[in-house]
């Protein structure tokens, strides 16, 4: 009997580290069982998350393709820059403003280096109402216009009635780079 009690004691103390290993193991697997499931649920968030990241992406190309159709087009700005001269001569007959100059001058890069300000500078006459139908169609134009300097002189007529006032006026076109 005491032979199987030291034959029992002599194994239990050349496999006790082993033993300890395994419950220790099976413990530190549940914990890992935990962490790689945190893992999993956090990549299948990325995953998700990129889905609906794809989605807004194909929304901004398409508001990028719309808002590019309202650019002008040209290879060049001085093409621009007279399709833009085009455009406000139409909007100036609808408002009934005499256009008296016109000026173009040296095209600005727009913060990055694919898109272009074409500056028009106006001189024009016609009466407030005139003047006010004018800018209601650059703001409402097909084509991206933006006013960014206007000036103002008022024209006396005889007896000092306003006849006509004189505005000097500085609009934008904006033109995409070509190869961009």
């Amino acid at each position: 009997m005491a032979g199987i009690l030291l034959l029992l004691a002599g194994a239990v103390y050349r496999f006790w580290p082993s033993i300890q290993e395994l419950s220790q193991g099976l413990s530190g697997t549940d914990e890992d069982i935990l962490l790689k499931q945190k893992q999993i649920a956090k990549y299948q968030q990325v995953l998700q998350a990129r889905g609906d990241l794809e989605k807004q992406l194909e929304s901004l190309e398409k508001t990028l393709k719309k808002r590019e159709s309202e650019l002008f087009a040209g290879e060049t700005p001085a093409i621009a820059a007279a399709d833009i001269q085009k455009v406000l001569q139409e909007i100036a007959q609808r408002s009934q403003v005499e256009i008296k100059t016109v000026r173009v001058l040296k095209p600005e890069e727009v913060g990055n280096r694919y898109y272009l300000n074409i500056p028009v500078q106006l001189n024009i006459n016609g009466t407030i109402r005139h003047l006010k139908d004018f800018f209601y169609g650059i703001m409402v134009s097909p084509k991206c216009l933006t006013v960014k300097k206007v000036g103002l002189r008022v024209l006396r007529g005889r007896r000092g009635s306003i006849d006509t006032i004189r505005a000097d006026i500085t609009v934008y076109g904006f033109l995409k780079k070509s190869g961009s």
